[in-house]
């Protein structure tokens, strides 16, 4: 039976922050394509590589979390049954 763990404060303050990210930048890109008169320009086309860049930091950042706490999950089942081995040998 695989545990369910919970959400962390910083994973559920990540999740907020990228989604103000998505929007807020999808905002200032369109904002940008119009003041630029809806054509191409070097300064949308490095506004979008820079949301993007956020963007796919923001997910690199959930990644390692995730990961992160998974490991810290599975030392700590590997720390009760190293315990529990030990008690178990003490008492025979």
């Amino acid at each position: 039976m695989e545990k369910k763990r919970r959400t962390s404060i910083f994973e559920r303050l990540l999740l907020v922050v990228g989604f103000l990210v998505l929007i807020i930048g999808y905002f200032f890109i369109n904002k940008i394509f119009i003041a630029e008169g809806y054509a191409l320009s070097w300064g949308f086309l490095q506004t979008v590589f820079m949301w993007l860049l956020m963007v796919i930091f923001i997910i690199l950042l959930a990644i390692g979390e995730d990961i992160k706490e998974g490991i810290l999950l599975q030392q700590l089942d590997e720390i009760r049954e190293l315990k529990n081995t030990l008690i178990k040998g003490k008492n025979r």
